[in-house]
């Protein structure tokens, strides 16, 4: 499935939502999105990858490239996952290096705290 990629910016927070198969063919778009978030440096941004089916360690790889990068400029990242996406995280052993959120209130609680 293709995938499709929305970015919501929020005074607090920036939400990007993807759904469908994020494999190698479906990088450069996400990378664009990426280097968008990174260059404009909002304090939290949300992943919402809940409508996700697919996740292959390319895509896994932009997410942590996301994480350090996003990370060094003082962000606050927070995924939200789905079982497929939790599996992936469990078994590369970086579902600790992610904060995760089940739902999107739950992501904007610990991203946004007080909102």
């Amino acid at each position: 499935m293709a995938l499709t990629i929305d970015l919501a910016q929020d005074t607090d927070s920036w939400t990007l939502t993807l759904r469908g198969d994020l494999d190698y063919g479906e990088c450069a778009g996400f990378r664009m999105n990426i280097d968008r978030i990174l260059k404009s440096s909002p304090a939290a941004t949300i992943v919402d990858l809940s409508g996700l089916e697919y996740l292959d360690s390319s895509g896994l790889g932009l997410l942590l490239a996301l994480s350090k990068e996003y990370g060094a400029q003082g962000g606050k990242l927070v995924l939200v996952t789905n079982e497929t996406v939790d599996n992936i995280l469990s078994l590369t052993r970086l579902n600790g290096i992610f904060a995760t959120a089940s739902t999107l209130e739950e992501a904007r609680q610990i991203a946004v705290p007080g909102d």
